[in-house]
């Protein structure tokens, strides 16, 4: 089920602050609200660059493929994450998105978005600035996951208690990838 998000929608995201009402129009006004059930697959790992998502409720896991293994899920993103980064950088899906707990999502198609940031720079500034931040923090929490595998040999990685979550954004138990 699909539905035209409003200004009010995009502004309870932290992605969002501070953006100017205007700029905000012009985000929700290229995207959609979305509803799926826990087992469906938002896109698989080697597709084509689609759609850039903001998860608003619920829990979608990203998990990556292991040759003669069952993937391997890594990452558990919840309410206010980014999803789907890598179609700003027009790259195919780095990731399988599955959701895990009923989702509701912000969805905004990747082309469309990209060429908004082409024509207002602030906009397009403040989306790389929080694209950054989210590849910024994935790539410290692999560093902190991949050192707790070297201490821990015995544990059989990030997947063996579950896909990493940082719940509401901030740190938990759990590093995010």
């Amino acid at each position: 089920m699909t539905d035209s998000p409003g200004v009010e929608t995009l502004a309870e995201l932290s992605l969002f602050a501070g953006l100017s009402h205007e700029e905000l129009s012009r985000l929700a006004s290229l995207s959609e609200v979305e509803r799926w059930p826990a087992g469906h697959t938002l896109f698989t790992e080697g597709d084509a660059p689609g759609d850039l998502y903001v998860v608003r409720e619920g829990r979608v896991t990203l998990c990556l493929r292991v040759p003669g293994k069952p993937d391997s899920c890594v990452l558990s993103l919840r309410g206010g994450e980014l999803l789907g980064w890598s179609s700003l950088l027009r790259r195919r899906r780095v990731a399988t998105a599955r959701v895990v707990k009923d989702v509701e999502l912000v969805r905004f198609g990747a082309s469309a978005l990209l060429e908004l940031c082409e024509m207002d720079h602030d906009v397009g500034y403040a989306l790389m600035r929080v694209a950054f931040e989210e590849v910024s923090d994935r790539l410290h929490q692999t560093r902190l996951q991949l050192l707790d595998i070297f201490q821990n040999p015995s544990s059989s990685g990030p997947g063996s208690s579950g896909p990493a979550s940082t719940g509401s954004g901030g740190p938990s138990a759990h590093p995010r990838a």
